[in-house]
């Protein structure tokens, strides 16, 4: 069998055989040059497979277009219901957080921040859209030991979707220690639905958040997947949010003297939330947009906002 010369090799290796600047990968061109420079029977299908791999590779690398991408109408419609279904329990009206801060609306999205007409159960509800993401993020007030309720839906492409939801742990006690929260928010049947959630057909599991304070609010409930149908993304996030839904309406109050201690958490915890909204919008959006994006989404909180709105 012939030897090709290393010459030869990288000759048919080279970039300007895979993608010119400006130019698109042709299989006739390939093969043009595979019958020139590699043209032994044995070694031509071999490096022909090499070459294809070579320069999808290389497309893959590509710089991807930072357009301005919008949620499809869609997934507009599922936040609007996703939302509707935490108004009905608890009526929302829409506060200046969002326009004090300027983050209301930006170039890629923009976001509310709602509180309840009579307060009760919440301290607000964060509605948002960036890029093609859309988040209802629901937190709850002192007089209820019920987690928070964070839901983030992304569109990707190919008409598939992302999903991270989680029920955001409470109180002064650690996650473990208090065995009537363990079975009513993170028991055997939300660990099942968890695992089911995992199993869809073509999901992946999405990689943990960057942010160490993200972390650090998550819980072990927390769910992050991708490659998902609009069906299956639609009913994962309906299912979240139906299953919080009616755990505060089922929650009772908790006594006034533990409020402060509650209090004291979820202010640390919306602060590290805040802290991790800035890090990953800062890194995408950069200093000054990503600052406004994280303090509107996160909404009041005393790191994230000081003075004026409502």
């Amino acid at each position: 069998m012939r030897r090709i010369s290393s010459s030869s090799r990288i000759k048919c290796f080279t970039s300007a055989n895979l993608l010119r600047p400006g130019a698109t990968y042709s299989p006739k061109v390939a093969s043009l040059t595979f019958q020139r420079r590699c043209s032994t029977p044995l070694t031509r299908p071999l490096l022909a497979a090499l070459l294809f791999s070579l320069a999808l590779l290389c497309l893959a690398r590509l710089p991807r277009s930072d357009g301005l991408v919008a949620p499809s109408a869609k997934l507009l419609d599922l936040q609007a219901k996703l939302l509707s279904k935490v108004s009905d329990a608890m009526p929302l009206q829409k506060t200046d957080h969002c326009e004090v801060v300027g983050g209301d609306k930006h170039k890629f999205g923009g976001s509310a921040w709602y509180s309840e007409e009579s307060p009760n159960f919440l301290t607000g509800v964060s509605v948002y859209q960036r890029k093609a993401t859309v988040g209802v993020d629901v937190w709850m007030g002192p007089s209820y030991n019920v987690p928070h309720s964070l839901l983030r839906i992304e569109e990707c492409e190919g008409d598939k979707f992302n999903v991270m939801c989680d029920m955001v742990a409470r109180g002064a006690t650690p996650i473990g220690s208090d065995p009537s929260q363990l079975e009513k928010y993170y028991g055997d049947d939300r660990i099942q639905w968890h695992k089911g959630a995992s199993k869809l057909a073509r999901a992946v599991q999405l990689p943990a958040s960057s942010s160490f304070y993200k972390r650090v609010v998550s819980s072990p409930m927390l769910l992050q997947i991708g490659g998902l149908e609009f069906e299956d993304a639609e009913r994962l996030a309906t299912e979240h949010q139906d299953f919080f839904v009616a755990s505060a309406s089922a929650a009772q109050q908790i006594p006034a003297r533990l409020r402060g201690s509650f209090n004291l958490r979820d202010d640390k915890i919306r602060q590290f939330f805040y802290r991790g909204e800035v890090e990953e919008n800062v890194e995408e959006f950069g200093a000054d947009l990503g600052s406004v994006i994280a303090a509107a989404q996160t909404g009041p909180v005393a790191e994230a906002y000081v003075g004026g709105g409502s």
